[in-house]
Order: structure tokens, then sequence, then C-alpha cells
């Protein structure tokens, strides 16, 4: 088929999506084929049509409440304008491994006291949230592997990592969170005491390279006691939460939560640095963690499944989003030039890993948005 009318393609994309959900993906992909090479089509069918066949050769159904909104393109073009403006950039590394350098490159610049951040007497980090200064779980787990990056690199750091690792440990509380003792205004205002799932994740990637260089047990219950706060259910108390606020039919689908409110929003970056913290956390195959190392195996690929269903959402045409909050509530995205970033050497480290032509194939789309 060649030219259609914008009303045809409309229909085409209806009964495309349909075909999905019966899981007819060869025909699906046919139809979305047929919007996408008419390039004359209002942007918001042409985006679409792109979300719907990611996710149709991934042979996954699409979303009843989605649609790509016209109002998307703007933000997306917004994100790029402030992306170029900032010069901001990203680093692909070509491979990983667990025990040497971590895949998000941090410069030296980013751990520069100034009047929001700040060492304690003992060298770890505190950043300032209304006014006073405060331990961030996050940061400080950041802190460490930028100190192992160093580490790696030139040899040095070494004792300021494991400073960094031990305080960590001192953090842990009873139900093995690490927890944020300030107010933080998401969506909705997140209190004193609040956890979230890319601090566990990130610290089992730190106890992992800790117990690498000193063999030392104490890395090993430190990491186990992470690994079981994260797994916990958010109906438990934990981060753990499923894709079921997306639709019913997935809530057997896992989904670890960065922030954890009222409503589940689904933040991209976050939940991708659990998943890495899962996988360098399986990697750790010493005797007494085997069991620890099968299960973080088994939420890794748990994870990476539950991103089969949903990863192509997060794309806004031209740009990604933060988040899934403007699909549970059809809404505007939250974007934002930084992340993007993020998202890109996420998507470089995914396919490092997996070896999925897939990531790769995301990762240079997303590229693709912001190159000059």
């Amino acid at each position: 088929m060649g030219e259609v009318s914008e009303n045809e393609a409309k229909n085409i994309l209806k009964n495309s999506r349909r075909l999905q959900n019966e899981k007819k993906y060869s025909k699906a992909i046919e139809g979305y084929n047929i919007v996408l090479g008419n390039k004359n089509m209002p942007k918001s069918i042409i985006n679409e049509a792109k979300i719907c066949k990611l996710l149709a050769e991934r042979k996954v159904p699409v979303l009843d409440k989605y649609s790509f909104l016209p109002e998307y393109m703007n933000i997306g073009k917004n994100g790029v304008d402030y992306y170029k403006s900032n010069k901001c950039n990203y680093t692909l590394y070509e491979e990983y491994d667990p025990v040497k350098k971590y895949f998000n490159y941090q410069p030296d610049w980013a751990y520069l006291e100034s009047p929001s951040f700040k060492y304690d007497k003992n060298g770890i980090p505190m950043v300032k949230y209304n006014g006073k200064f405060y331990y961030n779980a996050v940061t400080i787990c950041q802190y460490a592997l930028y100190l192992y990056d160093g580490y790696m690199d030139t040899g040095v750091n070494k004792d300021k990592f494991l400073n960094t690792a031990d305080f960590l440990i001192k953090s842990i509380k009873k139900d093995g969170s690490l927890r944020y003792e300030f107010k933080f205004g998401y969506y909705e205002c997140l209190n004193e005491g609040w956890a979230s799932s890319m601090s566990q994740g990130q610290a089992l990637s730190v106890f992992t390279r800790a117990y690498h260089l000193t063999k030392n047990s104490k890395y090993i219950n430190a990491g186990q006691r992470v690994l079981k706060y994260l797994l916990t259910p958010v109906s438990e108390g934990g981060v753990m939460d499923t894709l079921g606020a997306l639709d019913k039919s997935l809530e057997d689908k896992i989904f670890f939560q960065q922030y954890v409110g009222k409503t589940s929003t689904y933040t991209l970056n976050g939940y991708i640095f659990t998943l890495i913290g899962l996988y360098d956390w399986s990697s750790v195959r010493c005797l007494p963690n085997i069991y620890y190392s099968n299960m973080a195996k088994r939420y890794w690929n748990k994870g990476l499944l539950s991103l089969k269903y949903i990863l192509p959402y997060y794309d806004i045409g031209n740009f990604t989003s933060y988040d899934l909050y403007h699909i549970i509530k059809n809404g505007p995205p939250s974007s934002s030039d930084f992340y993007h970033c993020i998202h890109i050497e996420e998507m470089n480290v995914l396919y490092n890993i997996t070896k999925d032509e897939y990531y790769k194939n995301i990762r240079n789309m997303w590229i693709s948005y912001v190159k000059n």
C-alpha cells in the first residue's frame, strides 16, 4: 500500500493495535510499517506507530491506555534544546564487568564542595535539602563507585572507597533498607524515612566491589541484607512493585520503584541502576552467597522481562521521559537532558551485558535524537 490519508492511517493504527493484542504480531507490524512509510502524517501518529511496532517486535501487547499525544513532541524538543545548550554528553564503555569500572562515568567536578554539597569529618558526602545537610544513600553509593573507578585507573582511593562502603554498612537499618531522613518532593511528598530501590541496587554494586577487593565477609552479610529488603514487596513496606498500575494483565511482572508513593511512577533510570546492582551481586559466587547470588540472578532476569513490556513507552518521539507517570495519569511527560544521557548509558550497559541487539538499537535511536 502506498500513500494513505490521515484517517486511513488512524484506522490502520487502530487495527494494528487490535491485531497486536490478539498476538498477531507480524500482521500488526505490517500495518505499522504502512503508517511509518507515510512521512507526511502528523508526528503523533508516526510516533505511536513506532512505539507500538517496537513492542510488537518483542511480541508483547500494547497498553490500552497508551496513546502518543501531540504535546509530547514539544516537551521532547525542549529537552533536546536544553541538552544542547547545557552541552550534555554521555560515555559509552565497550564492556562491563561487575568488579571493574562502573558503567556510569562521573566527572571529578561532581564531587567538589559547594553550598549544597560537602563532606563530613570522615570524608562522607552530604547534600543540602531544605536548608540542612543530610546523608543521601544514592549519593554515597555513587561516590563510592566514583572512588572505585579512580582506583581502577590509578591505584589510589582504595582506602577511601572502603571507608565509604563501611559507612554504608553502618547505615543499613534492621530491615535491610537504606533510608532517607529528609522529606523529598516528587509528584507527592515522601516523608522522612523513605526508601528507594536505587540506593539498594547501587549498594549491591558497591558491596560487590568491596568484597572483590578484600574478601571480607562483612560485605557479603551487608549485601544479603540489602538484597532481602530490595525484594520486599511495596505492599509489605518494601520497594518491589508490579506493572499492575499500567495494566492488570501485568500484575505478575515486577518493577523496582525508585520512589514509593501512592502512585506507581516507574522511573526508568533508577530501575536500571537497580537491575545492574542485581547483576553485580549475582556475580558474587563464594559459597556463603550462592543462594543470594542465584536469587539476584533470578530477579535480574525477571527485571529484564518487565523491561521488555515497557521500555518503548519512555520514548516521547524525539527524547525520553523520566518515568511513566504521564501514562498512569494521562498528563505531560517529565523529561531531563541529564537523564536522557543516563538512559543512553543504561541502554549501552544492558547491551554490553546481554548482547541483545534490541538495547543497542534503542541506544542508537536515543542518541540520534540529540546528535548534531
